[in-house]
């Protein structure tokens, strides 16, 4: 059973359920996520004992990810994404900035259809500072290994848009979104 309790344990399993494909070095790994090397070695380790993580060498240099035939990948996934993952550290960012009223995660991630490549849309409404937005977003981008595509709104314009039936806005409200409940 894999606990929870690490901060190492959950950056890791956040890093790798978020890019399932990714296949890291541990320097690389450690660096992305900020972890000190030392402990971080050690629980790499324990995480491919268990089995959620497999390790494959090449040369001198031993890469790591994630194991989606191990037997409890959708379950451990699904614990992490809702606990601990990209959307409660979205929702700790968001709830922390002053004037923001609602966010949508839409596109692709809502979808539940990302790729390698896939970047994660965001809709945030309100009269917040962008700014300060904007920082707390590049740090969460950075651990995550994924572009935030943001798209800032106040209240009106979102209620104008809704009311005209523009096609943007009412595509996110249609189609698979995710509210952040802040």
């Amino acid at each position: 059973m894999i606990s929870l309790k690490s901060e190492i344990t959950r950056k890791v399993l956040n890093y790798f359920f978020l890019n399932p494909k990714e296949s890291l070095y541990v320097n690389e790994l450690s660096r992305n996520l900020a972890l000190d090397k030392r402990n971080f070695v050690k629980k790499i380790k324990e995480l491919e004992t268990e089995g959620i993580l497999k390790s494959q060498s090449r040369g001198n240099l031993v890469f790591y990810s994630i194991n989606r035939d191990y037997p409890l990948y959708n379950e451990y996934r699904k614990i992490v994404i809702k606990t601990i993952g990209f959307e409660e550290m979205l929702r700790n960012a968001l709830k922390n900035i002053k004037a923001i009223n609602d966010a949508y995660i839409y596109g692709s991630y809502a979808k539940n259809k990302m790729d390698t490549h896939s970047d994660i849309d965001l809709l945030v409404v309100g009269s917040h500072n962008i700014i300060s937005l904007q920082k707390k977003l590049n740090k969460i981008q950075k651990e995550i290994n994924r572009e935030i595509n943001v798209v800032n709104m106040d209240e009106k314009e979102f209620k104008r848009k809704i009311k005209n039936n523009d096609p943007f806005i009412i595509g996110i409200i249609r189609n698979k979104h995710i509210r952040i409940n802040l």
